[in-house]
């Protein structure tokens, strides 16, 4: 009987051994995934608009604006150019000739008439592409009586200036077309807005102001009699930013700077106007 009690109680300090060391023993650990966080870099580009400082010549002109207007974008217009920095556009001594590449005689009511349409040659220049975009542009139109196509030009000393007349009925100087092309001196290939901008030694700001008041004044002096919805409606399609941005910049035969707005929506026959003038 002894014997058996023994054997129950190592039996019963085996199993509560055992147990113990269960409680004891530790768990396993698991390997829990790290988040990755990528940071990206943003790199913000600043801009910054350039002129050049070309002394040029003072004209009057018709620009009417309100006090307010006038105070404010002209505070504008002196802090753009004391910001900008002038950029080095070269020069050209080249010789440059302007001519025609087409030309053509026809008669209208018995009256004499002549078509042209003009090239820049510039020594030692490639300005073939710059041509034949002038010259796509006005070929068919010239090869008709109904359209009459001159022109006239200037020749600075980094661009030339084609300023192309399209009498839309030969003879009748009262329904025209207008169109300006610049072309740099030093490579032969067509101006863009910007850059002819900085030739002319003129902020963007300021050309745009110069343009809005222009098209402010062409309704005021022509259509201020006008009070339909119609043309309050067109009045305000003008001087859209996309309208405004669409002016081009060049120099008049007379070496003046100046702009052209082409396709101005107005009431009555014309429909549609090109708008252009010089400012100082």
């Amino acid at each position: 009987m002894k014997k058996f009690q023994a054997t129950i109680s190592i039996a019963l300090m085996m199993a509560m051994t055992a147990g113990i060391a269960g409680c004891n023993a530790k768990p396993a650990q698991t390997s829990l995934p790290t988040a990755v966080t990528e940071s990206r870099e943003t790199t913000t580009a600043t801009t910054t608009e350039e002129t050049t400082t070309e002394e040029t010549t003072t004209e009057e002109t018709t620009e009417e604006t309100t006090n307010e207007e006038t105070t404010t974008e002209e505070t504008t217009t002196e802090e753009t150019t004391k910001k900008a920095t002038p950029t080095p556009i070269p020069d050209s001594n080249a010789k440059t000739t302007v001519k025609d590449q087409y030309k053509r005689g026809f008669k209208v009511d018995g009256k004499q008439l002549y078509t042209h349409i003009p090239q820049v040659i510039i020594e030692d220049v490639d300005t073939d592409d710059f041509n034949k975009e002038v010259l796509k542009k006005f070929q068919d139109i010239a090869k008709k009586n109904e359209s009459r196509v001159y022109y006239s030009y200037y020749v600075g000393k980094k661009a030339v200036s084609l300023y192309i007349t399209v009498e839309l009925e030969s003879g009748n100087s009262e329904f025209k077309n207008f169109y300006v092309y610049n072309c740099s001196r030093s490579t032969g290939k067509k101006l863009s807005r910007d850059e002819m901008l900085k030739i002319m030694g003129v902020s963007s700001s300021t050309f745009n102001t110069k343009v809005k008041n222009a098209i402010k004044n062409m309704w005021k002096k022509n259509y201020s009699k006008d009070t339909s919805s119609s043309k309050k409606q067109m009045e305000k399609n003008s001087l859209t930013n996309k309208m405004i941005n669409s002016a081009i910049p060049y120099v008049n035969k007379n070496g003046k700077k100046a702009y052209l707005v082409r396709q101005i929506e107005v009431p009555g026959q014309m429909s549609h106007i090109d708008l252009h003038g010089t400012f100082s």
